[in-house]
């Protein structure tokens, strides 16, 4: 079925000062004309003597700013408060993390040994991704997993939106003030990132800050007794082994996933073993409408899906 998501509610999300203030001044005054026209930013993207973009509401829009690569390096040292080392592991992985789960991308020339990236330097692009909280979004699929008491599985290309819809999900079941009670709910931040806007005092939420994905949710099924386990963005065989793990011992696992098409998901080997085990009930396809901050999604029961593969 195809569900359209009201999100009209979306809460402008600007850099905090502090951010702000790393960037050059003509950036910074660019950014601020973006918000007192009421636009919502996505990310903020800065290259290497290129014009800075962002990602809005109309899709990507060049900004007349150009960043040097010296002050994308100073940029990055800064983000780090000057210990690039202590940031070395993320950064290798292609991206950190800052208070308020903003997400950067960090892109450059890489160092390799073994196969594995052993460093990265002469930066030439960040990417800034800012969360966004939308009040209004995902009450039909809250009713559903909360009646249910079932697992899901979140799938779209990157920057669709799978995470504020995760936020959301989980402010809305695991709500003391709901009238239909809170769940239990057990959040695996792996990145910092997902347990933004989940620190009310009326939610029923255990954030399990910087633990890998598989560890976490083994610790919400064994140690915290949740109803609940989430976390964003489910790859390799630890992360499979997991939620099967944490499904056969009754705890329903909500997760998100890269992928174009439910048949692009189920070409991966990981989701079609996830499939076979029956590790979620439903999967949630989600798009984008153009030009607004609507979404819309498609939910294909685990039987259903059985007859499309």
């Amino acid at each position: 079925m195809a569900v359209v998501i009201d999100a009209r509610s979306a809460i402008r999300r600007s850099p905090d000062d502090k951010l702000l203030r790393l960037f050059p001044v003509g950036l910074r005054a660019e950014l601020d004309g973006f918000y007192r026209r009421g636009t919502c930013i996505y990310e903020v993207r800065l290259r290497a003597e290129k014009c800075a973009s962002i990602v809005c509401d109309t899709g990507n829009v060049a900004l007349s700013c150009v960043v040097s690569r010296a002050e994308l390096a100073e940029i990055l040292t800064e983000l780090c408060e000057h210990s690039l080392y202590a940031h070395a592991d993320t950064i290798c992985g292609g991206y950190i993390t800052l208070d308020g789960g903003v997400r950067v991308g960090v892109v450059g020339r890489a160092a390799v040994s073994g196969g594995q990236v052993c460093g990265v330097y002469d930066i030439s692009s960040l990417c800034f991704r800012l969360p966004q909280r939308i009040e209004s979004v995902g009450e039909n699929l809250a009713v559903m997993l909360r009646e249910k008491r079932c697992g899901a599985l979140i799938y779209s290309p990157p920057g669709v939106g799978k995470t504020t819809l995760l936020r959301s999900l989980v402010a809305r079941l695991a709500d003391f003030d709901s009238s239909a009670g809170a769940m239990r709910v057990a959040v695996v931040d792996t990145r910092g990132e997902l347990g933004v806007y989940l620190n009310s005092k009326a939610l029923c939420v255990d954030v399990l800050s910087g633990y890998p994905r598989g560890i976490g949710i083994e610790i919400a099924a064994r140690s915290l007794n949740a109803e609940l386990a989430v976390c964003d963005e489910l790859c390799g065989k630890a992360d499979v082994d997991a939620v099967i793990q944490s499904r056969n011992s009754g705890v329903p696992v909500l997760a998100t996933a890269h992928a174009q098409s439910f048949e692009a998901l189920m070409r991966k080997s990981d989701f079609r073993r996830l499939h076979e085990a029956c590790a979620f009930e439903y999967y949630v396809g989600i798009r984008r409408l153009s030009g607004r901050r609507d979404f819309e999604y498609d939910v294909v029961s685990w039987e259903e899906a059985e007859g499309l593969i």
